[in-house]
């Protein structure tokens, strides 16, 4: 039962992970469907739908407006969201306005519209990205449809999007498209605290095109940002920025909706000077583990597991719909383990992380145990593994007969 239920985890078969992905793609539709269209406690007493994308949509109003610096006014934009829903409930709008921008393409549409629009091109890109990735476009149906990445969808976030950007730039370096993938990163600094660790990875590996390639699009897209909104609007953001970090001390929002290390450690009980003391020992040993690992390893298999999962290790802020980065990782170990053979307890620890990585608030929130750094935790150690067998024998067992365990079931 060990060596079939836990280190081989043979019981994964296709027919089991096709009917799981089947239901939770039904569900996830069924579940938006009622979301947007049937009444539900999900809307204000006006009938607003109070979910995330709210803010994002009101961002890219202001720009139509011609006051986008008032999302960087805290009760400023409190108010306009009073206006609209008729409810007490705010989102605050912590990004920089080059996604402003890039909402204001939205904001044109009507906001469900939009919402809808939103998920449905930022959720497409991630699969795309997913095809690339493995090659098969059943196996990135399956990924997009995971719960993290529905979560996402039911928020209205852009974890889908950071997560294809991820995947064009990780992909671009695989390919050798080095100044596509320094684009990709670029576009990522909508969501900065994501990429932290990126400039680490790329010194390591000494992929200099695609930092100047990232660098450029960095300043050009920021620049046009500043062109369009005005110098002002990025002033209002750097002034806004301390709020932020207060809305992270203070517990603005739930320490149990944060998948940080910092958060876990307030949820635990420890203060903010404890919390964020464990936060930077877990943020040094995972920017070590990245510039090892792209130091020494070219493999994609041990490069995209140790640089996401460290990713989310390293910032204090990210929350539960963050999780939908985690995709990209496995779509890595999933190509490589159909490949040449899944290493002993990999296919069970990427059950673990696909199956839970919805399900890291709730029992965070309900129970008290904050679990969630354990998945990108999980990751990494995945990539840190194959990183020390590179260039090693398959494992027994693995290749092709390995590979069919899964596909023919």
């Amino acid at each position: 039962m060990w060596q079939r239920g836990i280190r081989s985890g043979d019981w994964l078969t296709w027919d089991r992970i096709g009917f799981a992905c089947l239901f939770s793609g039904i569900a996830s539709l069924l579940g938006l469907v009622w979301m947007l269209f049937i009444p539900n406690n999900f809307g204000s007493p006006n009938g607003t739908l109070m979910m995330d994308y709210l803010s994002f949509w009101l961002a890219g109003k202001q720009v139509l407006l011609g006051t986008p610096e008032l999302v960087y006014v805290p009760s400023e934009f409190a108010a306009i969201q009073k206006d609209l829903s008729g409810s007490d409930t705010t989102f605050g709008f912590f990004y920089p306005p080059t996604f402003q921008l890039m909402q204001s393409l939205f904001a044109v549409l009507p906001y469900k519209a939009a919402f809808i629009s939103f998920v449905a091109l930022t959720t497409a890109l991630l699969f795309f990205a997913c095809r690339l990735i493995t090659g098969q476009w059943l196996l990135a149906a399956c990924l997009i449809i995971v719960p993290a990445c529905a979560n996402n969808a039911f928020h209205g976030q852009n974890a889908a999007l950071t997560a294809a950007l991820y995947a064009f730039f990780l992909v671009g370096m695989e390919r050798n498209r080095t100044v596509w993938a320094g684009i990709a990163i670029g576009i990522l600094t909508i969501k900065p605290q994501l990429g932290i660790l990126i400039p680490v990875a790329l010194i390591a590996g000494m992929h200099w095109r695609t930092f100047l390639s990232a660098s450029v699009t960095t300043l050009l897209f920021a620049g046009l940002s500043a062109a369009v909104l005005g110098i002002g609007v990025w002033q209002a953001f750097w002034t806004q920025a301390p709020v932020a970090s207060a809305v992270m001390e203070l517990g603005g929002v739930e320490w149990g909706k944060m998948i940080s290390v910092y958060g876990s450690g307030r949820i635990a009980g420890l203060g903010y000077e404890a919390s964020m003391a464990v936060q930077i020992a877990f943020s040094i040993a995972a920017l070590v583990s990245v510039f090892v690992a792209w130091r020494r390893s070219d493999a994609l298999v041990v490069r995209a597991p140790v640089l996401v999962g460290g990713a989310l290790l390293v910032t204090p802020f990210a929350m539960s719909y963050d999780m939908t980065l985690l995709i990209v990782p496995c779509a890595f170990l999933i190509r490589e383990g159909l490949k040449n053979g899944f290493l002993p307890y990999e296919k069970v620890a990427l059950f673990v992380v696909i199956a839970l990585s919805a399900s890291t608030s709730p029992m965070a929130l309900w129970l008290g145990v904050p679990i969630s750094p354990l998945l990108p935790l999980l990751i990494l150690w995945m990539g840190l593994r194959r990183l020390m067998l590179d260039g090693k024998a398959a494992p027994a067992g693995g290749g092709l007969d390995a590979a069919r365990g899964v596909t023919s079931g």
